[in-house]
C-alpha cells in the first residue's frame, strides 16, 4: 500500500501508521519479536554487569580504577555497571580480557517463541 505525503502527515502516532499498514496479527507478531529482542539484550546487559561488578569486588577495584583500566568515560563505565550499556562485540572482548575471562555467546531456545 502506498501512502501519500498528505496521508502520512495525518497520522498522529506510529501506532496509527502500523494500524494502517499492518493487520492485527502482524502487529502482534512484530511486538512479540521486539519483546524477545529486548529481553535478550537485557539478559546480556545483566550478565555483563554481574561479571564486571563481581570482578571489581574480588579484585578490590573501585569505579574510577575500572574506568581507567577500560580507558573509557565514567558515563560508559556507569552504564556497564547499571546494565544499561549497548556494547559492541569488541568492547565485550575487552571486558573479558580485562577480567581474565573468555567471552562467549550462547543461543538458547526461547521458550516463548
Amino acid at each position: 500500500m502506498t501512502i501519500t505525503k498528505e496521508r502520512a502527515q495525518s497520522f498522529e502516532s506510529y501506532d496509527d501508521v502500523r494500524g494502517e499498514l499492518m493487520t492485527p496479527g502482524e502487529i502482534a507478531a512484530q511486538d512479540a519479536a521486539v519483546a524477545r529482542e529486548l529481553a535478550a539484550l537485557r539478559a546480556m546487559q545483566d550478565s555483563i554487569s554481574q561479571a564486571v561488578t563481581s570482578f571489581m569486588a574480588v579484585n578490590e577495584i573501585g569505579f574510577n580504577e575500572l574506568t581507567r583500566r577500560l580507558k573509557t568515560s565514567t558515563r560508559q563505565s556507569s552504564k556497564i555497571i547499571k546494565a544499561e550499556a549497548n556494547l559492541t562485540l569488541a568492547t565485550i572482548a575487552e571486558l573479558a580480557a580485562l577480567m581474565g575471562k573468555k567471552a562467549r555467546i550462547i543461543f538458547d531456545e526461547d521458550e516463548r517463541a
